[in-house]
């Protein structure tokens, strides 16, 4: 029964997909349609038109898998070895930099939402 619900889940998923890259298409807009539908997703969730349940199972298998979707694009970089030699330490840097960046900026939202949140309730 659960392998059906995750199967389900993630067709359904795939149909937001779906739904953007038909958006993107119609529109000729210069974002991806993956984005599209994930955001158009993301809006249905936050109203509440759609409850987090019908994707909970499909969306954890996914993100259970996304290593092994990851691994043919990681051994691909094996071919730029000598581009990784000579920009090694400046490729390093940005990433250092940037995901602390992401990590300040993700800190300094979530806090925002979770004084917001209790804010309310009080």
């Amino acid at each position: 029964m659960k392998f059906t619900k995750i199967i389900i889940q993630v067709v359904a998923l795939y149909i937001f997909y779906m739904i953007g890259a038909w958006i993107e298409r119609a529109l000729h807009l210069p974002v991806p349609g993956s984005l599209i539908g994930m955001f158009l997703l993301f809006i249905l969730l936050g109203l509440k038109v759609l409850p987090v349940k019908w994707f909970d199972f499909g969306a954890e298998t996914l993100v259970d898998l996304m290593p092994f979707l990851l691994i043919p694009s990681i051994i691909g970089l094996m071919n730029y070895g000598s581009f990784f030699v000579h920009k090694g330490i400046s490729l390093l840097l940005t990433v250092v930099v940037s995901t602390f960046l992401i990590i300040v900026v993700a800190g300094h939202t979530g806090q925002y939402f979770a004084n917001r949140k209790e804010k309310e309730i009080q």
